[in-house]
């Protein structure tokens, strides 16, 4: 496919002069994640962010299939848009269900029918702090112009982004700049959802965060970003109604859950089984290592028996 960079140049353009207005940061990267799959003619796009506890997070896609595609990578620890992000380089694969390296997200990736993806890093004061990700449910061989174009896009979410966090020290160490998107984005993103929907003060949302954040034992970090992402669920099934790519796409996620659920409970009871023949073996060898301290105490009182004899026949020699 061939990118219109006027296009491009125009979206980005257009994208850039919201920036200004984009107090609600969840609907300016849902702008850009669209933008993005509209104009490179993509099946899907999304955008993850980091968390204070780990890699990045899903935060927009423009459906259930790339929320998914994002969520079980962070939940199984490989895929693109993981490697764009560690690496800091993009990653464009043409056919992701060939790709040999990733084979614990294979099953979802069947369901999910997600052939071609390419993941490009998202820099804010010069660190990768999440990745933009396309993807196609046909096999692509991804362009020079197409990687600059998504390039052009994360670029526009990075601002986003900084708009958020209101960044005034550039030169942040990682820790820092993940604390401040924690911080700063998924708290006050949660903080925004919750007054919106419950009609509450933004403080009086903190305080419901901090709640139920004490009363499930869990970072306050970690409660934002599911009630973040719980709204982007609730965009994403509306947005599912009136458009026939995105029910598609949601039917093709829920038989990946479903591939998913089978997957998982496959692999616990391999583990249950490999954990019982573990258990086996370790009671084994602690028989095995009881039997050999109980030959090794015979061989002692043999021995000190052989001495005894020994001392008892050289004293007797000695009277001799």
């Amino acid at each position: 496919m061939t990118v219109d960079r006027q296009i491009v140049a125009r979206t980005v353009r257009d994208l850039r002069a919201i920036l200004p207005d984009a107090d609600d940061l969840l609907w300016g990267l849902q702008r850009v994640a669209e933008a993005t799959r509209t104009v490179l003619e993509v099946d899907g796009a999304g955008l993850t962010l980091v968390h204070e506890d780990g890699p990045p997070r899903w935060v927009a896609a423009t459906d259930a299939a790339m929320e998914l595609l994002e969520h079980v990578q962070h939940d199984f620890g490989e895929g693109p848009y993981l490697q764009a992000f560690t690496q800091d380089r993009a990653i464009s694969v043409e056919d992701l269900g060939a790709a040999p390296a990733w084979t614990r997200i294979a099953a979802v990736i069947g369901q999910l029918h997600v052939c071609g993806v390419l993941s490009v890093p998202v820099r804010l004061a010069g660190q990768p702090v999440g990745t933009l990700d396309v993807y196609t449910t046909q096999p692509r061989a991804w362009t020079a112009h197409e990687l600059e174009a998504v390039g052009e896009f994360a670029s526009v979410a990075a601002e986003l982004v900084h708009a958020g966090v209101e960044l005034a020290n550039r030169g942040l160490e990682v820790a820092q700049l993940r604390q401040a998107l924690t911080n700063r984005v998924w708290i006050e993103q949660a903080k925004g959802v919750l007054a919106a929907t419950q009609g509450t003060e933004p403080e009086v949302a903190f305080q419901q965060l901090r709640a139920k954040a004490r009363a499930t034992s869990r970072k306050l970090g970690e409660v934002a970003q599911e009630v973040v992402q719980d709204a982007q669920r609730q965009r994403l099934a509306a947005l599912a109604q009136q458009d026939p790519r995105g029910r598609a796409a949601e039917a093709r996620a829920q038989a990946a859950e479903q591939a998913l659920q089978a997957a998982q409970a496959d692999l616990a009871q391999r583990e249950r089984v490999a954990d019982e023949r573990n258990h086996v073996a370790d009671e084994r060898d602690r028989l095995a290592d009881e039997r050999q301290r109980a030959a090794d105490d015979r061989d002692r009182i043999a021995d000190e028996r052989d001495h005894v004899a020994e001392e008892r026949d050289r004293a007797a020699d000695h009277r001799e």
